[in-house]
């Protein structure tokens, strides 16, 4: 099954503060699999902010998508998640997963490189069958 690369990108404000979404499109064979019932989140809280827009510095940003690129690179080629969305706002990105099974998608992400140090990351799991964090997230951003 492979995953679709569309992306549809929104912004706006939240608290009077920016926000940006990616979240990824087509993924309803994905969640209609049944495969992916576990929610991972994984979210990196900025420690250079720039104090105007409430985003990460330039120079972290860097950070971010780099981390970006190899967690996808991790966890998709053999299909053990699918990264869903992702959301930026005052001072931390967050990244939704949807995975088969928490193990194998926490020995991929033992896999991404550290050769620049440990990310600043944190990693919370819930069961999510339903896809109701993303689904729910989603769909508000479609009304607005």
């Amino acid at each position: 099954m492979a995953f679709s690369n569309r992306w549809v990108l929104a912004d706006g404000t939240l608290n009077d503060q920016p926000i940006t979404i990616r979240y990824r499109d087509n993924v309803q064979e994905q969640l209609e699999s049944g495969k992916y019932g576990q929610c991972i989140q994984i979210s990196w809280e900025a420690e250079d902010v720039d104090p105007e827009t409430g985003y990460p510095s330039a120079k972290e940003l860097e950070g971010i998508d780099d981390f970006n690129t190899k967690l996808m690179a991790a966890i998709e080629p053999n299909e053990h998640g699918i990264l869903v969305m992702v959301l930026m706002a005052q001072g931390v990105n967050q990244w939704i997963i949807y995975v088969r099974d928490n193990d194998e998608v926490q020995k991929d992400l033992n896999t991404i490189p550290t050769d620049t140090g440990l990310y600043p990351i944190d990693v919370v799991s819930d069961e999510d069958t339903g896809w109701s964090i993303f689904t729910e997230l989603r769909d508000a951003i479609k009304t607005h």
